[in-house]
């Protein structure tokens, strides 16, 4: 609860805007912020910057559905804001190490991966000069039997 009441005091910055309310008794001004308490989430009220809750700037409490979903949502927005400073530490811990485990394996595997995609591409031009090969010794043999072909019929011609 201490945590939550924290968060109720200068929460306003989820809110995106400030607002100033009436002045408190003590002749300082006051300024309007929401509560995450779990009895009023998402409640306005005007804070006093020596005495703290001075009163309510919402006529009425929320409805139950809207404070259930508003507790939700803070639970939420709580979860996520500690995954999110976990997941930078961890990120952080890993540029300190340098190359972790985790991308040296990322690094062999696609080592691996480009050798097989250039051994199969190797592979591909070599059955190709073969083909190529075979085509010129079937032109050249081609253009010998035309050769012939065409003299034996000029033979028997004369």
């Amino acid at each position: 609860m201490d945590r939550v009441m924290s968060q109720s005091y200068g929460s306003d910055a989820n809110s995106g805007r400030r607002c100033w309310g009436p002045i408190c008794h003590c002749g300082k001004a006051t300024i309007v912020v929401k509560s995450w308490t779990n009895d009023n989430p998402g409640r306005r009220f005007y804070r006093c910057v020596v005495h703290g809750f001075f009163g309510w700037a919402d006529e009425e409490k929320p409805y139950d559905w809207q404070k259930i979903s508003l507790l939700e949502a803070r639970d939420e927005i709580c979860h996520q804001k500690d995954e999110i400073k976990l997941l930078k530490e961890s990120l952080k811990a890993m540029n300190e190490q340098g190359m972790s485990g985790v991308t040296t394996t990322m690094h062999i595997g696609l080592v691996n991966k480009y050798e097989e995609e250039k051994n199969h591409l190797e592979n591909e031009v070599m059955a190709a000069i073969e083909r190529e090969k075979m085509l010129r010794q079937f032109i050249v043999l081609s253009w010998g039997g035309f050769i012939v072909v065409i003299g034996m019929i000029l033979g028997l011609g004369k």
